[in-house]
């Protein structure tokens, strides 16, 4: 009767050593798959953030266009781009102050971007598609430089009242972001490298 209590008492153990590693493994693993995918779910809503403009997004032209000049008429360049943000501008009666406006929120979209890239630095993996969204968020700040400064120029042309003081600041804080931005993306390249260079490192446990 005692060996069967003794064995009964043994299984009950069993299960619950089992029940309770079962219950804590999944989980770790769980987290250590999610974490990684959220933070990269949100470094590229952020970095989409930044490429929203109230324009029509300027395109490159390929490179056979570039060579030969046939086709790509409906192409978008950046003159056009800041025209249909004029006219944006006008229609909506605010001029510079619209401007000055789109151009904080456009920063504010970078500082979130720069904020959720250093979040990713926490990550226990990474990948060169991160690298990449920052990369193009970049270089969308460049091309949105140019348009709020070539589009505040051309509201003062027109008549607008446009405070140079202002525009001059603004287009010195896109230089920062963009400056901000290429660091933190350098420092991520920088992980990932030591993170591959780690995995190279390991020693070759095959059994020979």
């Amino acid at each position: 009767m005692i060996r069967g209590c003794l064995v009964r008492c043994g299984v009950a153990a069993l299960v619950l050593l089992l029940a309770g590693g079962c219950a804590v493994r999944p989980a770790n693993t769980l987290s250590q798959f999610k974490y990684p995918a959220a933070q990269r779910d949100m470094l590229a809503d952020a970095a989409k953030a930044v490429e929203t403009t109230p324009w029509p997004k300027p395109q490159q032209a390929s490179f056979i266009v570039r060579m030969t000049g046939v086709g790509g008429n409906d192409r978008v360049s950046r003159a056009d781009a800041v025209e249909a943000y004029l006219q944006e501008l006008e229609a909506s009666g605010a001029g510079f102050d619209r401007l000055s406006q789109d151009a904080r929120i456009n920063l504010t979209a970078a500082r979130r971007l720069d904020q959720a890239a250093r979040e990713a630095l926490r990550a226990p993996r990474h990948s060169m598609n991160d690298i990449a969204l920052i990369e193009t968020a970049i270089q969308a700040l460049r091309e949105h430089r140019h348009i709020y400064a070539d589009a505040g120029k051309e509201l003062k042309k027109r008549g607008y009242a446009v405070n140079d003081k202002v525009l001059d600041a603004m287009r010195d804080d896109f230089r920062l972001a963009v400056k901000t931005l290429g660091k933190t993306a350098d420092v991520l390249a920088d992980q990932i490298d030591e993170d591959r260079s780690a995995t190279y490192a390991l020693p070759d446990r095959t059994i020979r």
